[in-house]
């Protein structure tokens, strides 16, 4: 019945916002129809899903192979030797980047996880390319805070029992990244205590591996990651980003978009607060009621 609570708590607001301004109730209450949740701690973007075999292992596991049969199972993100990867990304709008997850194994890891560094940087173009910069963070700085199995195991194509590959999803945490909307690169490196490695796998599915826009670099000079150590595909890696997107409708800061965020907003605008000047424009004008709408109509989710 949470349908029926919300309906009547917009009855409610209704009521209430007739007595303040009858005039906007209509439109208002039209709005709140299609009211959304403000941005909490999300999911802010990535790529994924790391595997397209759910229980495909014969453990119940998930599965993800080498494709095709003798390519590598994974690209090397081996601190050591100073590798890196690298994987773009866009935030629609600001946001503030808590935490970063990416994958990563190493071959004999049968007792537990064996990944201790994780160095994570946020770069501004396609590392190798002239002008692109590293903006945020330091993969010289272990930025690793939990290391957690999975679910999966990376296997040869066709193989569904072995075990000595277990995947891990790495934690970089309380990175506090504020970062303006636009395009982005994640640049990271790993180190583990066994021998190989440690490596990502790479996305696809039981027939072939996801075509994508990967980077690894390698003795000092940026390539394509690629499924093969000689040609091969350019792979995609998967990784999550999490965090907070300040969402602009929220006027209360309650967390979520009601007809209370309209009267704080009607409420700025009456009283000449520059709050209401959505479009950023200096001043307060129709435009700013236009621009607040379709703000609030997107929603933050």
């Amino acid at each position: 019945m949470e349908w029926l609570s919300a309906y009547s708590a917009r009855e409610e607001d209704e009521a209430m916002l007739k007595k303040i301004n009858p005039r906007a109730a209509g439109f208002v209450i039209f709005l709140f129809g299609l009211s959304a949740h403000a941005a909490g701690q999300d999911r802010l973007t990535g790529n994924g899903p790391l595997s397209s075999m759910v229980g495909g292992h014969e453990t119940g596991a998930d599965l993800i192979w080498g494709l095709p049969a003798g390519a590598s199972m994974g690209v090397s993100g081996l601190a050591t030797l100073t590798y890196r990867l690298a994987e773009p990304f866009t935030l629609e709008r600001a946001a503030m980047i808590d935490s970063v997850v990416v994958y990563g194994y190493q071959q004999g890891a049968i007792e537990g996880p064996t990944i201790d560094f994780l160095g994570v940087e946020l770069w501004s173009g396609r590392p190798g390319d002239p002008g692109s910069t590293r903006i945020l963070g330091d993969v010289a700085l272990d930025a690793l805070t939990d290391v957690e199995h999975a679910g999966a195991y990376v296997a040869n194509a066709g193989v569904r029992f072995t075990t000595d590959r277990p995947v891990y999803a790495l934690s970089a945490g309380g990175l506090d990244w504020d970062v303006p909307a636009g395009s982005y690169w994640l640049v990271w490196t790993m180190n583990g205590t066994l021998d190989g490695g440690p490596y990502s796998p790479y996305l696809g599915d039981e027939a072939e591996p996801r075509l994508g826009e990967a980077m690894q670099r390698v003795l000092g000079a940026w390539r394509p990651a690629r499924n093969r150590t000689e040609g091969g595909v350019q792979v995609s890696l998967p990784f999550d980003i999490y965090g907070v997107a300040p969402c602009p409708a929220d006027l209360d800061g309650d967390g979520v978009l009601t007809v209370f965020d309209y009267l704080a907003f009607f409420n700025a605008f009456a009283s000449g607060d520059l709050a209401a000047d959505c479009d950023g424009d200096g001043t307060l004008t129709l435009s700013d009621f236009q621009c607040y709408q379709r703000a609030f109509l997107e929603g933050c989710d």
